[in-house]
């Protein structure tokens, strides 16, 4: 997804609301920074991500600390394991095995994409995702999806993109449910830490797995930063489960030969019109 006219207004919003990790007499600095990269790179930047992905490298360096969001990640990631996973896993044991089970998932994936950690700051989490479930997918590919991890055979990957942290423990319960199915599925996080973004080291805390990449790519997937390696499983993946903006809007500008199930939540009119959906339905989109 190309940089639309609305783009810039909601980086900047996003680094007025991340000056709160930098100390008061740097935020203006911070901000005029951001303002700086935004403009010169509005008429280069492939996708907003790109941009997006120097902001917060600003913000690492203003705030002087190589994770900002460490500690609210973490209250997070406990808030979701106790109070929603719970409610998930007690509605899918009440659903037929199969399709039903993983159309569930697919949609609690992507409504706990609604939750903008910049934005809201770690407040009414529980309440914004029950809304955003009940809404159910205005766009729904999950069929599409099923049918392809259905037919994927032993020696076929399904690849798994992360995105932000506190949604990795509703993620999960879809990784897992396609691991008990006896499918092989290889874990994409962040190889370093970048904005709210789950880091691998965070993923191998919450999963026990063989297969763990650690992503380059600052935001997103983006072709240019990415490690050789990466980029092969993904291009010889069956399908690729993508969660979040950042990714939709990077991969939808690179063509990878493999189908694509985007999972999130539409929170932004540039995104909702891109997609074709309404501002803040939960989607599951397959490319």
């Amino acid at each position: 997804m190309k940089l639309d006219y609305r783009c810039p207004a909601c980086i900047l919003k996003v680094a007025a609301r991340e000056a709160r990790y930098v100390p008061t007499d740097r935020r203006l600095p911070f901000i005029r920074d951001v303002v700086r990269v935004l403009h010169s790179m509005m008429d280069e930047a492939p996708t907003p991500a790109h941009i997006a992905a120097e902001r917060e490298k600003l913000l690492k360096s203003y705030s002087g600390s190589e994770d900002p969001y460490a500690t609210r990640k973490g209250e997070l990631i406990e808030l979701v394991r106790k109070d929603l996973v719970p409610l998930i896993e007690e509605e899918l044991v009440n659903l037929p095995e199969g399709y039903h089970r993983f159309r569930w998932l697919a949609l609690n994936s992507a409504s706990a994409n609604g939750y903008e950690v910049p934005l809201m700051g770690g407040k009414d989490l529980i309440e914004r995702f029950t809304k955003v479930v009940a809404r159910d997918l205005e766009i729904d590919g999950t069929e599409e999806a099923f049918d392809i991890v259905t037919k994927a055979g032993p020696g076929d990957i399904i690849s798994f993109i992360f995105d932000n942290a506190h949604e990795a423990p509703i993620d999960l319960i879809l990784v897992k449910y396609l691991e008990q199915m006896g499918k092989t599925v290889y874990l994409f996080a962040k190889k370093s830490p970048m904005a709210d973004d789950l880091t691998v080291e965070e993923l191998r805390s919450l999963h026990k797995s063989p297969y763990i990449f650690g992503l380059s790519s600052p935001l997103g997937v983006m072709p240019e930063r990415e490690t050789e390696v990466n980029m092969n499983i993904l291009r010889s993946s069956k399908l690729i489960i993508a969660k979040g903006m950042a990714n939709y809007e990077t991969l939808t500008e690179v063509d990878l030969g493999v189908k694509v199930l985007h999972l999130l939540t539409l929170k932004c009119e540039a995104v909702a019109e891109h997609a074709g959906g309404k501002l803040g339905s939960p989607v599951a989109i397959m490319r």
